[in-house]
């Protein structure tokens, strides 16, 4: 599953620094915990990986969620308002499978 996160979240982080590079590099950088996970040997270690980047990615779709949630303000601040991206339907939907992890780890671990 880590090797999975890791290619949706890198993927996601090369669509987004066509918009915005910082917080694709910052994706980048957090699909790192997966990929360092996927080589852990001890299951603890794993699973530890996986909840930690999945905490991570639900931050940042949680802020790119509130971003687009409050674009309805632009129009008003006389800038173009931004419609969504295929960087931001791939964080979402990172974001629901992370949010899945947490309360997984959570409720059952």
């Amino acid at each position: 599953m880590n090797v999975l996160m890791f290619f949706l979240t890198m993927l996601s982080a090369v669509f987004y620094m066509r918009e915005d590079f910082l917080f694709g590099i910052f994706l980048g950088v957090v699909s790192l915990v997966f990929l360092f996970g996927a080589f852990e040997t001890s299951k603890e270690k794993y699973k530890a990986h996986l909840f930690v980047g999945s905490v991570i990615v639900l931050f940042f779709a949680g802020m790119s969620l509130l971003e687009y949630s409050v674009g309805f303000l632009k129009p008003l601040l006389g800038e173009e308002k931004e419609g969504l991206s295929l960087g931001n339907f791939i964080l979402f939907f990172e974001g629901v499978v992370s949010l899945f992890f947490v309360f997984k780890k959570r409720v059952i671990g």
